[in-house]
């Protein structure tokens, strides 16, 4: 088994449960908001959730990942 840093927090939020048996989701290790979409077959992803020992991400997370998303779409997020 291998663990992508053992030491964080680990998240995903399931897109979509897609026909042709792929998994589309977004993982994050620690903060929500930097997450990546990926995509597996369902097998592959079990594997992956159990491997890392990932938690689905909370409401809140959720609703987080939301309005970034939305900052970023309409050009709201500036340093």
């Amino acid at each position: 088994m291998y663990e992508l840093m053992p030491n964080e927090n680990k998240f995903v939020q399931i897109i979509e449960i897609r026909d042709d048996g792929f998994v589309e989701f977004n993982f994050a290790i620690s903060e929500a908001v930097m997450n990546v979409e990926l995509l597996l077959p369902y097998k592959a992803f079990i594997e992956f959730c159990h491997n890392n020992r990932v938690s689905f991400f909370s409401q809140e997370q959720e609703d987080e990942i939301l309005i970034d998303n939305e900052n970023w779409k309409y050009g709201l997020n500036k340093n």
